[in-house]
């Protein structure tokens, strides 16, 4: 059972302009195949899903100018991670406390099977941040309403394992640190001169850059990080020393435990 009042990074959203490329490099890199399509387009959006253990790899392509994501990829020449959203044990609360520090929902939406809401990126900072719930089962493993009804048949843990976390940049990434750890109800230590949040899943670390604020980095467990690589470059992505850089992030892997 997870903790009371747990907070957890349980799904990563990314920005595409071409999603069937997208689709073909993800397939073949990470050894999984789509998981669920959501029906976006009353949002000039497409989008895929890849269920990695109990967490989420979304990506989310424009299909009308000037959407959000459209408006996005031409401010960040398609740096940077789009969303990071976390699951949590109750949304109004981290709602009061994102107002605590001045950040305003963008986005908000209640039923009976979730419970959802975003915050305002220009005041997050360095990326959109998103609030769930899902009724039914508080598991890492449970119900997940973003991702249908059948995407644990499409986990492979045998190739691509766990997502461990995210990394962000910025000029102040002390003062940024300190005002997510507000809204997630966390304490921030430091780990390697790099504040960190210690989430109930996942971590969210935060290093010092010049230049604008950007989600930067996803780290990531592989059965065999070396092979990953391997096909990432196969793929025509770029290798970094610790793995591959896609979709406007560095993909940095890990081995499997």
């Amino acid at each position: 059972m997870p903790a009371h009042n747990y907070v957890r990074l349980r799904q990563i959203c990314l920005a595409a302009a071409d999603i069937a490329r997208t689709e073909q490099v993800f397939n073949n890199v990470l050894g999984l195949e789509v998981c669920h399509r959501s029906e976006l387009s009353q949002f000039g959006l497409e989008n895929i899903m890849y269920a990695i253990n109990g967490c989420f790899l979304e990506i989310v392509a424009p299909t009308k100018e000037n959407t959000a994501v459209d408006r996005f990829l031409s401010r960040n020449n398609g740096r940077g991670g789009y969303m990071a959203i976390f699951d949590c044990a109750d949304v109004d609360r981290h709602k009061r406390l994102a107002g605590e520090v001045g950040v305003e929902p963008i986005y908000e939406r209640r039923n009976e099977k979730a419970d959802l809401l975003q915050l305002n990126p220009k005041q997050t900072g360095a990326t959109m941040m998103e609030f769930d719930h899902h009724y039914g089962d508080d598991g890492l493993l449970g119900h997940y309403e973003w991702a249908g009804d059948d995407w644990h048949r499409f986990v492979n843990t045998g190739v691509t394992g766990d997502i461990l976390g995210i990394e962000i940049a910025s000029p102040d990434a002390a003062a940024r640190a300190k005002h997510w750890a507000h809204i997630c109800d966390r304490p921030v230590t430091t780990e390697g001169g790099a504040g960190r949040i210690t989430l109930d899943h996942g971590s969210i670390r935060f290093t010092e850059r010049a230049g604008p604020e950007l989600f930067t980095a996803i780290d990531l467990t592989a059965a065999d990080p070396e092979g990953m690589k391997q096909r990432a470059a196969a793929a025509g992505c770029a290798l970094t020393d610790a793995g591959f850089d896609f979709c406007g992030v560095e993909f940095r892997l890990k081995p499997a435990a």
